[in-house]
């Protein structure tokens, strides 16, 4: 099948050799070769040159076939998925990514209720760093995600909560008499913030290179209790967002205060492929989160 032969070239295409790739299926090298060397001709284009050193390299019809393949391979995963649903006799099991800490804000077992709801329903929920959750998303390996907001041209998305970024700032730090601090009061300190693969970090650096602001020092932590632990010892002001800085754990000191940064955002919702048309459970799904969020805003989250 056309399927087949796009699977061996991205298997081509990931490995440093041929051989490497046709251990993987498996299948012996010449046969794995010769497939490849069918594609295109098929095609009518070199997907792979070889160098003076010997060095196999993809060419760029390989980097456009690459992309299309991987739109295939995530296209046939949702049709693979409707098929499961409409086989399971009514019984619906959803495959949700989620990015870091959004369950924190959702409560703990935020899905308990909406389970209870409908018991026909089986959710897989996996956490994961931003960026990874719209890749696997994006791949089809997953029904819906709880993404951290911001445009996604392949992706429909359902907002369901936003708030503004906060820093955290020691009590002795004149900043922390700021009601609110702007772009060059951040780039005047070492600044901690989850790093590459979360948005937080890609708005930050994205907004000091639009705004022609030399940033500061950033020191990247993945866990909000190491920077707030980072402010509390003077080394510099943290990340953080309302929600966080709420907790009782951070409230019971008045050596940090957290003090909102202008024009900053943070919020999450329910994203899917725009090729994904929801089913009914997605959208009670979606429903009952909205009323979840709802509650946390009104201070009375329930279990």
């Amino acid at each position: 099948m056309m399927q087949d032969k796009y699977d061996y070239f991205m298997l081509a295409y990931d490995s440093p050799s041929f051989s490497a790739a046709a251990g993987k299926v498996p299948m012996s090298p010449q046969g794995f070769a010769k497939a490849v060397r069918n594609l295109e001709r098929e095609l009518g284009v070199p997907l792979f040159a070889v160098e003076e050193d010997g060095t196999r390299r993809a060419t760029p019809y390989a980097d456009e076939l690459y992309e299309y393949a991987k739109r295939m391979r995530a296209e046939r995963n949702l049709l693979a998925s409707a098929f499961e649903r409409i086989s399971s006799s009514g019984y619906v099991e959803l495959r949700i990514a989620c990015s870091l800490g959004v369950p924190g804000l959702l409560g703990s077992g935020f899905l308990d209720g909406f389970l209870k709801q409908h018991p026909d329903v089986s959710i897989t929920l996996n956490e994961m760093p931003d960026s990874m959750c719209e890749s696997v998303l994006r791949d089809g390996l997953y029904d819906l995600a709880l993404t951290v907001t911001s445009p996604v041209d392949d992706f429909d998305s359902h907002e369901l909560y936003s708030s503004p970024v906060s820093y955290w700032v020691r009590s002795d730090d004149p900043l922390s008499e700021r009601a609110v601090l702007e772009l060059e009061d951040l780039a005047q300190r070492r600044l901690a913030i989850p790093g590459d693969d979360f948005k937080c970090y890609r708005d930050l650096v994205g907004r000091f290179e639009r705004e022609g602001v030399r940033p500061p020092e950033i020191v990247k932590y993945s866990e909000i209790f190491w920077i707030y632990e980072f402010v509390l010892r003077g080394e510099g002001i943290g990340f953080t967002l309302p929600h966080l800085a709420a907790l009782e754990v951070f409230k019971g000191s008045e050596a940090v205060v957290a003090v909102p940064a202008r024009g900053f955002i943070w919020g999450f919702g329910v994203s899917h492929l725009k090729a994904h048309t929801l089913g009914p459970r997605e959208e009670d799904l979606i429903a009952y989160l909205d009323e979840r969020v709802a509650h946390r805003r009104r201070g009375r989250f329930t279990a």
